[in-house]
């Protein structure tokens, strides 16, 4: 049988009793549940006494001392996300959440709370700025390599750090300098560097994410501390380069990505009823800037692709192809197999999505969990019929045929593993420098959305290819950039509907959506898919497509 609530009556040495009602164990927390209340006289108290036994026997939630952190962590546990967002979320989580907000209870957590905390993001993302000058002190660890030891240098570097995150000088949390940094301080080879951190990585003691400085892992301390204003003792500030802090604004971008991540986390802590209701409609978020246009032109577009020709990148070449031509992500290009595609037809299928997060690899459904088929162009099936060939054709030099399920972006060449997207965005961050154009993955779907909409292609076809659902809303909030040409043939528009009226005289029919203006515009593109596609055949094609880019 059940046990039911009970509770007692304590007198206080101020005179007053303490009312201490019992009602067993929350099943989530773990936590006992108490109901307590001061009064005054005894009288009062057993008045109290009663309410509280007949709330606790009616289920009521008593006031909870859970805190902020402790719902964060049931939170990230039931939250239905994407392998890339819940790794995004971990972040802002351990890196701002928790240091300011972590140790505080959810009941007292309220609306000038939330506003005090986006405030200070948005003066400056290191939350122990308090806007006095001060020295950022970064932790380099020595790192010397013997020649007389017989361990090979990779190892006695691994052992270095191993050892100063043994011995509490790295902490969870702390960013290691880069590899160039430690090469060029301590005199190491950059591979031997990566070695060793790519080995510490495999133990679990750090985190490495390309393009990004690695971090020790666990978990950092949850409040806000001063460590990083005092040095060590013996610590070198010269050695380690330690530089006078310099505020870094959060954008507005991210703490409104911040909000949405304690909206969720609070809307549970409602339905769980831990709290009665959210700080979250209270607070006040900054105002988003508006976004600069991030459509590149046909022109750069074209040039980054003969880049990547020039750089003999003939795959990415067609990568960057693909993904103007169809709008489609990233890791969705990368996910893409020929079995995908059917060149009879001219029809890519995109179901899938290539994403590789935190050492683990998977192909999974796209972002938005729907497939759907993008129809393509003649010039574009032969460009991939003609890679098709090419794989077919060097693996039946050692009499294999190539896999259903290849993958068509890879450097196998029976086509098991494909390109990591992280790699594919460097590498063509890197391309568009060769070609000084600020371009880059993301950037190639703003053009799509951008160009299909400038020339008369519908909204609801254009945000179908895009893979965007909400009847076409996402696709003109953040995809649809102004294109200055489309702007130039608006305004002349205008002014040849506007003069004859004023005159006395009709107004014209705009031009139609075929007109010569509108091809013009593309032109640049088609000349870079032409070579493309005779490339093998023509050897000074890329001398041709630079003189006609010119």
């Amino acid at each position: 049988m059940a046990r039911g609530p009970s509770g007692h009556l304590e007198q206080l040495p101020s005179g007053g009793f303490r009312v201490d009602v019992y009602a067993g164990t929350d099943p989530l927390t773990g936590r006992r549940l108490r109901y307590r209340r001061t009064v005054k006289t005894e009288q009062q108290a057993r008045i109290v006494l009663g309410k509280l036994l007949e709330q606790a026997a009616a289920g009521a939630p008593p006031d909870s001392g859970v805190t902020v952190a402790e719902l964060l962590a049931r939170y990230m546990e039931v939250a239905e996300l994407e392998p890339s967002t819940r790794e995004t979320y971990d972040g802002y989580i351990r890196r701002t959440i928790l240091p300011a907000l972590g140790s505080m209870p959810l009941r007292k957590l309220r609306g000038p709370v939330l506003d005090t905390f986006y405030a200070r993001l948005c003066r400056c993302a290191d939350l122990t700025c308090t806007g006095r000058p001060f020295t950022e002190h970064r932790k380099s660890p020595a790192i010397s390599i013997d020649p007389d030891d017989g361990r090979p240098a990779w190892h006695q570097a691994a052992d270095a750090l191993r050892s100063a995150i043994a011995a509490g000088l790295l902490s969870a949390g702390d960013q290691l300098p880069s590899v160039r940094e430690l090469a060029a301080r301590e005199g190491v080879r950059a591979a031997a560097l990566q070695h060793a951190l790519a080995v510490l990585a495999d133990e679990g003691l750090i985190t490495v994410r390309q393009g990004r400085r690695a971090v020790v892992s666990g978990q950092p301390p949850r409040t806000i501390s001063q460590r990083k204003r005092r040095g060590e003792t013996g610590h070198d500030c010269e050695r380690a380069g330690c530089l006078p802090h310099q505020c870094r604004p959060m954008s507005a971008r991210t703490i409104r990505q911040i909000h949405s991540i304690l909206s969720g986390a609070f809307t549970a802590a409602v339905r769980w009823e831990w709290i009665d209701r959210s700080p979250i409609g209270s607070a006040r978020l900054p105002k988003a800037r508006p976004r600069s246009p991030a459509s590149p032109t046909p022109t750069a577009v074209a040039a980054v692709i003969a880049a990547a020709r020039e750089a003999q990148l003939d795959l990415l070449a067609v990568y960057l192809w693909l993904a103007a031509v169809t709008g489609a992500r990233r890791g969705e290009l990368c996910g893409l197999q020929w079995a995908d595609i059917d060149l009879d037809a001219g029809v890519i299928h995109i179901a899938h999505s290539y994403q590789a997060r935190g050492g683990q690899k998977l192909r999974k459904d796209t972002k938005t969990h729907q497939d759907r088929h993008l129809a393509i162009d003649e010039v574009t099936a032969t460009m991939l019929a003609e890679r098709r060939q090419r794989a077919q054709e060097m693996l039946a030099s050692v009499t294999v045929e190539l896999p259903v399920a290849a993958y068509v972006f890879t450097d196998d060449p029976l086509g098991r593993a494909p390109w990591n997207p992280d790699w594919v965005t460097h590498k063509v961050a890197e391309v568009a420098g060769r070609a000084d154009v600020s371009l880059n993955v993301k950037a190639l779907r703003h053009y799509t959305a951008s160009q299909l909409l400038a020339g008369g292609i519908d909204l609801r076809n254009t945000a179908a290819r895009l893979g965007h659902g909400g009847g076409g809303a996402t696709t003109l909030r953040h995809y649809a950039d102004p294109v200055s040409e489309v702007d130039r043939r608006a305004a002349a528009y205008l002014a040849q509907l506007t003069a004859p009226m004023a005159s006395g005289g009709t107004a014209p029919q705009p031009s139609p959506k075929g007109s010569p203006e509108r091809a013009d515009n593309q032109q640049p593109l088609l000349i870079a898919a032409s070579w493309l596609v005779n490339a093998h055949r023509h050897s000074r094609g890329l001398v041709c497509l630079r003189q006609n880019l010119r």
